[in-house]
């Protein structure tokens, strides 16, 4: 998956219920690339929107159980940062759920990675809810926000019978979008 190729694998429509946002669904298991220069809406524009958030959804499954979403939210000062959502459907028996997001630069080097990783309990996540919001802020100048020019989405499961406790997930998930990063760019975490 080379930062710069444009991806294969995934869809773009409009919402249904918003016509102005713009819905990525990502369609590989394990995520994909994604060109900013192939969307209606670019992140990397001069002059961002009003409000400052693009209306750009990406979206992704982990099988029929449960799918993820990301929000990215850069404003006109270069505030911002990206919201993960997780949504159980079914009862996904103690397995955990990760995502990361790799921003990538206009030369193809890796920027930024953003990770998540979420832990639902019987089925649903935190105090019996079925979805699960992750925010995580990243403020740069918005001639950085203007260098940005793909998205690398990673998705991860893990089981309860591979017995990772916490640290052993996120290592999990440095090793795996490492394979792209090549240990650069910076990086956070939930």
């Amino acid at each position: 998956m080379p930062a710069d190729k444009p991806a294969v694998a995934w869809l773009l429509y409009p919402d249904r219920d918003d016509p102005q946002r713009w819905i990525v669904e990502i369609e590989k298991p394990y995520g994909d690339v994604v060109s900013l220069r192939f969307l209606p809406v670019a992140l990397n524009a001069p002059s961002p929107s009003a409000s400052g958030q693009p209306p750009l959804l990406f979206r992704w499954r982990y099988g029929r159980e449960a799918e993820g979403s990301a929000f990215l939210l850069p404003d006109k000062e270069g505030h911002g940062g990206l919201e993960f959502e997780f949504l159980a459907r079914e009862p996904i028996d103690g397995q955990r759920l990760g995502a990361a997001a790799v921003l990538v630069a206009i030369d193809g080097a890796p920027l930024h990675v953003l990770f998540a990783l979420t832990d639902p309990m019987n089925g649903s996540f935190e105090n019996g809810a079925q979805r699960q919001n992750i925010r995580l802020s990243l403020d740069r100048p918005p001639e950085w926000w203007r260098n940005v020019e793909a998205i690398a989405f990673f998705t991860m499961r893990y089981y309860p019978q591979q017995e990772l406790d916490d640290e052993e997930a996120w290592a999990a998930m440095r090793r795996a979008v490492g394979n792209f990063t090549q240990g650069r760019g910076t990086e956070q975490r939930e």
